[in-house]
């Protein structure tokens, strides 16, 4: 016979974790160069989990691991592809929550790509994404405080 807890009917609400509010380019940056890239694992693993948890879209993206695994083969194609998808969602999920900064695709291709010739542009990609992700974690902390 299974115990009954005496307040099995009422319904908790569980909180929720503030996110991340911190992230700085130049952080990822510096800690991306000293440890040969694998910093970035660290940095983007998390960060789309906490997408996920921002703007749930449904659909699976691969995880970052896997597609840094990926780029090992494919010539850093698959890295490219996923930050693609990732820029897609952070520019839906700044579109849904209406937080007005301009950061998207475009972005993507302008800086990420075509200003890696010019050495400057993934610096100006880096700070554009950061600085999306934390207006959109500041967003969420701040309905998850109003409703706990």
């Amino acid at each position: 016979m299974a115990y009954k807890y005496p307040y099995e009917n009422e319904e908790k609400e569980i909180p929720r974790e503030l996110l991340k509010t911190n992230r700085s380019m130049w952080k990822f940056m510096i800690f991306n160069l000293l440890t040969l890239g694998i910093y970035s694992i660290v940095f983007f693993i998390p960060f789309s989990f906490e997408l996920e948890k921002i703007h749930p879209t449904g659909s699976k993206q691969m995880n970052f691991l896997g597609a840094y695994v990926l780029a090992i083969f494919t010539f850093s194609i698959v890295i490219h592809i996923w930050m693609y998808q990732m820029t897609k969602r952070v520019e839906n999920a700044l579109e849904y929550r209406l937080i007005d900064y301009e950061f998207g695709t475009g972005d993507f291709w302008l800086w990420f790509v075509f200003g890696s010739f010019f050495l400057v542009g993934p610096f100006v990609y880096y700070h554009k994404l950061c600085k999306a992700m934390n207006l959109l974690c500041e967003s969420y902390n701040e309905i998850s405080i109003i409703t706990q």
